[in-house]
């Protein structure tokens, strides 16, 4: 533990959880949106990972926490979520809705492999932010693939 606290683990884990808690905020706000037809169940799916991430996420810093100087996790801002929040509600199409979430993704996956090399003794979190890494790689691929279908027919329709 003395290993993980002189590494910065407990900041890089708040991140990781404002992280989940965008996804949670963003799949919310595409699920709300008339156009998405199938894409539904993806949404759904990725806004319950989300909130199940978080619990997890939350259970891990509480353990790792210092409860003299560091902060609940509820505490956090919240400004950096809307910017993407504001890229979402101006996306029409599912594509474009795919896109926003293949970059929050992203960006999660990052945070993720950033953490992932703080966890060398903790056996029992490395396999919980494993599954999460590649839950979360799961969604990145799916979206990518969504926001792609899209671009060709755009494509084969302007040749057309």
């Amino acid at each position: 533990m003395e290993n993980v606290r002189t590494n910065n683990f407990v900041p890089i884990i708040r991140a990781l959880w404002v992280e989940q808690k965008n996804r949670e905020l963003l799949y919310l706000e595409a699920l709300k949106k008339d156009s998405m037809g199938s894409f539904r169940r993806l949404l759904s799916q990725g806004h319950v990972s989300a909130v199940l991430f978080q619990k997890e996420i939350r259970s891990i810093y509480d353990y790792f926490k210092c409860f003299l100087t560091d902060k609940e996790l509820s505490e956090t801002n919240q400004i950096a979520s809307l910017a993407s929040l504001q890229l979402l509600e101006n996306a029409k199409a599912p594509s474009e809705v795919a896109a926003c979430l293949r970059k929050l993704e992203g960006t999660t996956l990052q945070h993720y492999k950033a953490l992932r090399t703080y966890m060398d003794r903790e056996l029992e979190a490395c396999r919980i932010l494993d599954e999460h890494l590649n839950r979360i790689a799961e969604f990145y691929e799916v979206l990518s693939k969504l926001e792609g279908n899209s671009r060709q027919t755009i494509s084969y329709t302007a040749a057309a």
